[in-house]
């Protein structure tokens, strides 16, 4: 039943992107493009707002399960993030299955590592900043936040990360759209080896899968404060898995190191609300009033 409602919710939230009026964004500008690769999707946007109030700036990433979206997608997001004053920016990364997993972590670090080069050199601040992002998006915002090797791999300080903000996030890599694959199939979209012996798609992403790499954390790891929103019946990412997330990192850092706002209504399946969730007025809305509350505490920690 829960795929059939996912399916059936898809066309009103679409819907709704299309007939609600986008907030006053506060923002006069054209965005800026950042490259960070050859590649057409290798390339950051960023929106400012005409009257900045944080010196963090938010890094973004798409959903779309890693086989469509691009950047300039997230422009509902960066209104809602601009309404409250801060500079967002939407991190884009190739796709599957022309550029195979995990091709996309890599333009993630790439990415971020360009627009914080560019809000150097351009005068803004350049320190800490937030990582988030929607369905395969919040995948790579966890793996920006909390896989240790890949901060070690890529050069990035964890303690520049004011916090990590997840929008019904993959957590757990078998989640990913390719469990739907046949078995000769999802070997095209992942240029990983599997376990010696095995064709184990799980074995394959398990040095991806956020939830299990919580377990591996060194001794004295850094981690980022948590926030979740996410549907109790999203079917596509399972609200069990990020509840499961949330509570890891409380006892790997204490009471307040995450917080998880559940939405209670069926409605609210996967692509409700990875679509619409930004189509609300902040004020209006307890999932974003809370994160921006959330965001607030963060400054200055």
């Amino acid at each position: 039943m829960g795929a059939v409602f996912e399916v059936l919710t898809t066309p009103p939230a679409y819907l709704k992107k299309a007939l609600v009026r986008d907030q006053d964004a506060g923002r006069s500008t054209e965005p800026h493009l950042i490259p960070f690769g050859p590649h057409r999707l290798q390339h950051c946007v960023l929106w400012e707002p005409d009257e900045v109030k944080h010196d963090e700036c938010v890094m973004y990433f798409h959903g779309g399960g890693y086989l469509v979206g691009t950047p300039e997608s997230m422009i509902d997001a960066a209104n809602v993030y601009n309404s409250e004053g801060y500079r967002f920016c939407s991190v884009g990364f190739r796709l599957m299955p022309h550029d195979r997993f995990p091709a996309q972590v890599d333009d993630a670090f790439a990415g971020i590592a360009a627009a914080r080069a560019w809000l150097l050199e351009h005068g803004r601040p350049a320190g800490r900043f937030f990582v988030g992002g929607s369905s395969c998006g919040g995948h790579l915002a966890t793996l920006v936040g909390y896989a240790s090797w890949l901060q070690k791999e890529h050069g990035l300080d964890p303690r520049d990360i004011a916090g990590v903000i997840s929008v019904a996030a993959i957590v757990d890599a078998d989640d990913m759209l390719l469990k739907y694959f046949p078995g000769p199939i999802w070997p095209c979209y992942i240029g990983l080896p599997s376990a010696p012996g095995t064709a184990s798609r799980h074995e394959a992403l398990l040095p991806y899968s956020p939830l299990p790499l919580l377990e591996e954390l060194p001794e004295g790891a850094i981690l980022p404060p948590f926030f979740a929103i996410h549907g109790k019946a999203d079917t596509l990412s399972p609200y069990r898995h990020e509840e499961e997330f949330v509570r890891r990192i409380e006892e790997l850092g204490g009471e307040g190191a995450a917080t998880l706002c559940s939405i209670d209504d069926p409605l609210w399946q996967h692509m409700w609300t990875t679509v619409t969730l930004h189509k609300d007025k902040v004020a209006a809305s307890r999932p974003l009033s809370g994160l921006f509350a959330w965001m607030d505490a963060q400054e200055g920690c």
